[in-house]
């Protein structure tokens, strides 16, 4: 469990007080929220509790609610404490229940569901000296917004409350820094930041708009028209960086933060991959205009992106490195010239819900295992989704494995390729839907693919495909050894329509342009199945696919369409 434990005492000092009675903290709940949501009126006292007459054992919104009468920075009026109104207001931009759809709190009460209650068996209840995982909601009406699915795999045993060491909730107001905050603060802890453009130009602020070397929560607050936005104050180079405390000088390592990241004579790389941060949650907040990056995190597991809008930072825009166990959810990246949202040596992320426009690649996946893209919005860029190895990470990760790549719209990416020159994305044709270069093991299915000028989705051999170009496998020197041939990929049921009619004229590859293109020589296990298509080129045949060669990867289901809405960065059309 995440959320903070007050000591015993204090508890009890707060039950003892007024703020904390039933009465009051239903009308104020229903003066505020009573004129849009029907939540109070579905639960009555397990809007906040788990017993019906109220009391111990508080549900997770409960719970939040108790600890923010706690916080200075809930004390809207500074009247030196923290009214049951205030602490409403405190907690509107948390995901209590923790719900898979990732709906804040006041998404769910503006949806008339329940705050503090998920769908599925894993509810956990609160009280001063324990909590219980694995519960079941009561009967309190609609629980999540429409297309949320249930929280599974749970823990199920009573544990004590864990230490919560020195966490706070903080926040931020325009014109202070974001960046004093974040080092004041003690892991674990949560900065609420009111709206405002923030540009930060602190000491230790010259390459990185914001450093932050430890798990935190960073919350914008506001909404579309007025909310956070994080631009750079000069010439620096990343907007957000999450790494390890001696890795936030980059231009220590690196001669350029631009691909290839040629590193500084004399400087090895870092062998350490382990995780060095652990619990990191960003939301709600446009980064802009940087000259390399916009998010980057390092060696971090347990991560949530969520709503967080990468605009015409030059090179990648979301990009998680050496990472695990994340989520990239609501957020969009336009206006790079190399990837929009790039997952290199990484696992277990899901990526869904997003939107990604006019850069080289939409999505890029390199040498990373058990990625799934799910639910996305790809349109205008050179290539849509890149799934690569990458021979020069090959001695960090040796493969691409395992990636899942479902239910997204997939159309009109035929942007003029603008990667750095010397780079593999550069020389990529426009009009590529999916690319799949050297991976293995990955299933791409029931898609919406069109009007993409070369190829709706293309696996290909790298060495095949990288003929001719400085990256040729017979170059000299030659890259390090890695299996250069892709295997057992299944693409089935997917929409293809309108692809390869206009590969273009300096395409090495014009001559395989189609909806469907297996640029392999030889039977290693990729099939098809059940696509809806008009054209396809195949230098192995078109295998069928059967359980002898079907991957094994286990869905992680999407939303569906009819409930994505398009992210939109603060200001954004």
């Amino acid at each position: 469990m995440r959320r903070p434990v007050l000591p015993f005492a204090v508890l009890l000092a707060l039950w003892s007080t007024s703020a904390l009675a039933f009465p009051q903290f239903l009308t104020d709940w229903i003066s505020r929220y009573g004129g849009v949501s029907t939540s109070a009126d579905d639960a009555s006292c397990q809007l906040c509790h788990a017993n019906a007459n109220g009391g111990s054992p508080w549900n997770a919104y409960g719970w939040d609610m108790v600890l923010a009468l706690e916080q200075v920075a809930c004390d809207a009026d500074s009247s030196g404490s923290v009214s049951s109104d205030e602490s409403l207001v405190c907690i509107e931009a948390f995901n209590s229940d923790e719900d898979t759809g990732e709906n804040d709190n006041l998404a769910e009460i503006n949806a008339s569901t329940q705050p503090g209650w998920s769908l599925g068996d894993c509810n956990t209840l609160y009280t001063p000296v324990t909590t219980t995982p694995a519960q079941t909601a009561p009967a309190v009406g609609t629980l999540d917004p429409p297309g949320t699915l249930p929280v599974t795999d749970c823990p199920t045993d009573p544990v004590d409350p864990p230490d919560p060491g020195e966490a706070v909730i903080v926040s931020v107001a325009a014109g202070e820094s974001i960046q004093a905050a974040i080092d004041e603060v003690p892991p674990g802890s949560t900065i609420l930041i009111e709206p405002g453009v923030y540009r930060e130009t602190g000491p230790d602020n010259s390459q990185n708009g914001l450093n932050v070397t430890k798990g935190l929560k960073l919350i914008g607050l506001g909404d579309e028209k007025n909310g956070v936005v994080l631009e750079q104050s000069g010439d620096q180079r990343n907007g957000m960086v999450v790494v390890p405390s001696n890795r936030t000088n980059c231009l220590g390592c690196h001669v350029t933060l631009a691909p290839p990241f040629t590193l500084r004579e004399g400087v090895e790389p870092n062998g350490d991959t382990s995780p060095a941060i652990h619990g990191l949650e960003v939301r709600n907040i446009t980064i802009r205009g940087f000259i390399n990056n916009g998010l980057f995190t390092e060696r971090v597991d347990d991560f949530k992106i969520i709503n967080v809008h990468s605009v015409d930072n030059r090179n990648y825009g979301i990009f998680p490195t050496l990472s695990s166990n994340g989520l990239v959810q609501h957020s969009s990246a336009v206006g790079a010239d190399d990837s929009g949202i790039w997952v290199e040596t990484s696992t277990d992320v899901l990526l869904t819900q997003n939107y990604v426009a006019d850069n080289v690649n939409g999505f890029e996946v390199s040498n990373s295992d058990r990625i799934s893209l799910i639910d996305n919005e790809v349109t205008g860029n050179t290539v849509g989704i890149a799934l690569f190895v990458l021979t020069d990470l090959v001695d960090e990760r040796p493969e691409t494995n395992k990636l899942l790549v479902e239910d997204n719209l997939i159309y009109d990416n035929n942007k003029v390729n603008s990667g750095t020159p010397g780079t593999l994305l550069s020389v990529l044709p426009p009009g590529t839907g999916i690319l799949m270069l050297a991976v293995d093991n990955s299933v791409v299915r029931n898609n919406h693919i069109e009007d993409n000028g070369f190829t709706g989705i293309v696996i290909a051999d790298y060495c095949l495909g990288v003929l001719g170009t400085s990256f040729d496998c017979d170059a000299v020197p030659p890259p390090p050894e890695f299996d250069a041939i892709p295997e057992r990929n299944m693409i089935q049921t997917n929409t293809l329509v309108n692809n390869g009619t206009n590969p273009g004229e300096d395409n090495p590859f014009a001559a395989f342009a189609s909806d469907l293109t297996l640029f392999v020589a030889g039977d290693y296990g990729n099939c098809f199945i059940n696509n809806v298509y008009t054209t396809m080129f195949s230098l192995g045949g078109n295998r069928q696919c059967s359980a002898l060669n079907t991957p094994p990867l286990v869905s992680n289901p999407g939303l569906p369409r009819d409930n994505f809405e398009r992210p939109r960065p603060v200001g954004g059309p």
